[in-house]
């Protein structure tokens, strides 16, 4: 039910948020997550059976690793990608766009592994963990 909430408060804000956030400069210092509002993260994107994680690049240590939902969009967006990838990694680097949860102290997603939730809203870049990351990106 918890989860229901937040992607209904999520979803909402970032509908009605008409402002995109600016492009940050390869080898920029990360922005911190900011709750609730539409920003652009870049990270390592886990994918598979029970399977939805995201380690944005940058993080703090005990808030590196959100629970993520696609939206419509996103989710095609990401298929499409992953067609032009070779074999099928269940590991890829991305950067997109998305609406973060508050840090949550009981955990979130799977088993409550994770401390965030995070809402994607369009994906921006999908490619291969080797050929690019966080110190390349």
């Amino acid at each position: 039910m918890r989860l229901l909430a937040v992607l209904l408060l999520t979803g909402s804000l970032a509908a009605a948020s008409d402002e995109r956030p600016t492009v940050p400069r390869a080898g920029a210092t990360p922005r911190p997550a900011t709750n609730d509002t539409v920003g652009e993260y870049r990270g390592t994107y886990e994918t598979g059976f029970e399977i939805s994680w995201f380690h944005p690049c940058g993080a703090e240590r005990g808030d590196d690793n959100w629970w993520v939902t696609l939206g419509n969009d996103a989710l095609r967006q990401r298929d499409s990608l992953a067609k032009k990838l070779d074999g099928q990694p269940r590991t890829v680097f991305v950067r997109w766009r998305g609406t973060v949860s508050p840090k949550m102290p009981a955990g979130a997603g799977h088993m409550g592994r994770g401390s965030r939730y995070m809402l994607v809203t369009e994906i921006l870049e999908l490619k291969p963990v080797e050929s690019g990351g966080c110190a390349q990106a």
